[in-house]
């Protein structure tokens, strides 16, 4: 039988070769028979939300300088993950305090909003049918507990801290050459 991973982290194992994965931490925001959509968390880019929202905002939003994620491989619509609740879908069914939207009056809401954490997110990641459980049977991914606090993390320690809290003894077997040295392999 199946576990479905809807509101789980998915921690690329050392060993996952796929470059678009490397060392990413995915949150499975669903999964169930069709396949599986997730977003990666810490996958910053170089562009600012400024740079492509044309939502009527004023100058000067509070969010002007975020980031724009890149949440995967897979092109799709801008979508705000935040924790603010109600506002979107819950992740997952026990949403650990994560929402979701793309809806355009929500992300209104929260460009102004200084007392939510937000990430934006401008591409996802996909899986057809069955394929994220044959990844994760041949040892690419490992599973973790998803929440705001570890959603939110410094993206260039997101994979590190998720690693650790899998269990010491994955990263006792890393080689000194894929321990976590050079950020910028996030």
């Amino acid at each position: 039988m199946v576990e479905f991973l809807s509101g789980k982290l998915l921690i690329a194992s050392p060993y996952l070769n796929d470059p678009n994965f490397l060392r990413s931490v995915v949150l499975i925001v669903s999964h169930d028979d069709e396949g599986a959509f997730g977003l990666s968390l810490n996958r910053p880019t170089d562009q600012r939300l400024s740079e492509i929202v044309e939502l009527s905002m004023p100058q000067g939003s509070v969010r002007d300088d975020d980031l724009i994620f890149e949440g995967g491989p897979v092109d799709g619509p801008l979508l705000a993950l935040h924790d603010l609740v109600g506002i979107g879908s819950p992740v997952g069914q026990d949403s650990s305090g994560l929402w979701l939207t793309g809806d355009e009056d929500h992300l209104r809401l929260l460009l102004s909003r200084v007392d939510a954490r937000v990430r934006f997110v401008s591409q996802y990641s996909g899986w057809g049918p069955g394929q994220l459980d044959h990844e994760m049977q041949c040892g690419g991914w490992l599973v973790g507990v998803a929440n705001a606090d570890v959603v939110f993390e410094d993206p260039e320690q997101v994979w590190e801290s998720a690693v650790k809290r899998c269990g010491h003894e994955i990263l006792s077997s890393l080689s000194p050459g894929l321990r976590f040295n050079d950020p910028s392999v996030n």
